[in-house]
């Protein structure tokens, strides 16, 4: 991972075509950061990552000039569930490494995906996990993904607990229900909320039918999980945990839920992910970028990225988890059980991306 740190730094940093944030940023903090930055420790000395950059900036601001001349560039915005979205941008090598290998490595494609289709049960337009679910469908059973209309931004503007946004997610169930009742789904991708809302609708064939539930965008609990399981009896589960920002990192393969915590394991060096002291008064979120936790102990969730469309460090997120030591040789630290801090009400908005 050093090695790749130090490529992507180089080419972030290049003084005639890096990227203007971090030329700028190099500035201010006052050092060569290709000189002092030698390990993925060391990012630590960048400080908090400020998100209202990806919000205020132009995408191209987070780009070295030849990736922003790219051809088959990969636009992407967050849900915007916390204020105006982030945007961000992949090069198609980046996000086939962020968000679709990482599955097909973790999945034996031949055996497991054998006829029949997906039904990708999340939003498209500017959100990319739509782009990541037709990309992952094809990869898998050679069809795109059958899918639904949906906008969770507007669905967010509706008041909670009102009729329009009873009649909204209405609508977005029924979209599924016809489209499970007519074609051949065997396989799901979408979050726990959306599923548990389906499952009651759909008729015992097409629950017997399905084979494969990939879910995302929202933790879930074990006891949530296994509820799932028992509705699909055929079904083997998947998880991943990640954003729109860095890509997702996934368990180390599918299997029937067993009751126990969700682990995640990055694949690859292009992201980092760390586990540091939980916010506390006594200490500044700067500073508690130097605390890593132990292992199997739970702190708040960091995430790094490394990638020459864009170079994101520290990135502190909202969940908090257990860090977890690597599963086998050759694997970083992974995360166990992430989900929001104790005092942050999961909401079932959380659940529709």
């Amino acid at each position: 991972m050093n090695d790749r740190l130090q490529h992507i730094l180089a080419v972030h940093l290049d003084p005639r075509t890096g990227s203007p944030y971090w030329l700028e940023r190099e500035r201010e903090l006052g050092f060569s950061l290709r000189d002092e930055i030698r390990c993925v420790a060391d990012l630590a000395r960048l400080g908090p990552f400020d998100l209202n950059a990806l919000r205020e900036r132009p995408v191209t601001d987070f780009m070295p000039s030849h990736v922003a001349e790219h051809a088959g560039l990969v636009f992407a915005e967050t849900g915007g569930a916390s204020g105006i979205p982030a945007t961000t941008a992949y090069t198609a090598d980046d996000f086939d490494a962020a968000f679709v290998r990482p599955f097909i490595d973790s999945v034996d494609p031949a055996t497991t995906f054998t006829g029949g289709y997906w039904l990708w049960l999340g939003p498209g337009g500017p959100h990319v996990i739509g782009k990541a679910a037709r990309c992952i469908a094809e990869r898998t059973t050679g069809a795109d993904a059958f899918s639904i209309d949906f906008d969770p931004r507007w669905y967010r503007r509706l008041q909670a607990g009102s009729i329009a946004r009873s009649r909204y997610l209405e609508h977005v169930l029924e979209q599924a229900e016809r489209i499970v009742r007519q074609q051949d789904i065997r396989y799901l991708f979408c979050t726990p909320v959306v599923l548990h809302a389906l499952l009651p609708r759909l008729a015992s064939t097409a629950l017997a039918a399905i084979r494969f539930v990939y879910l995302g965008g929202m933790p879930v609990a074990a006891a949530a999980l296994s509820e799932l399981a028992r509705a699909l009896p055929a079904a083997v589960f998947f998880s991943g945990y990640g954003n729109t920002l860095f890509g997702v990192t996934h368990e180390l393969g599918p299997g029937r839920p067993d009751g126990d915590i969700r682990r995640y394991y990055p694949r690859s060096g292009r992201l980092h992910i760390r586990v540091v002291a939980p916010p506390s008064p006594d200490l500044s979120p700067g500073e508690r970028l130097f605390r890593d936790v132990a292992p199997g102990a739970r702190g708040q969730v960091v995430m790094s990225r490394l990638d020459e469309s864009c170079l994101l460090a520290n990135v502190m997120e909202r969940d908090d988890a257990e860090r977890l030591p690597p599963a086998v040789a050759g694997l970083a630290d992974g995360i166990g059980d992430p989900q929001p801090p104790a005092n942050h009400t999961l909401k079932i908005d959380h659940g529709i991306y």
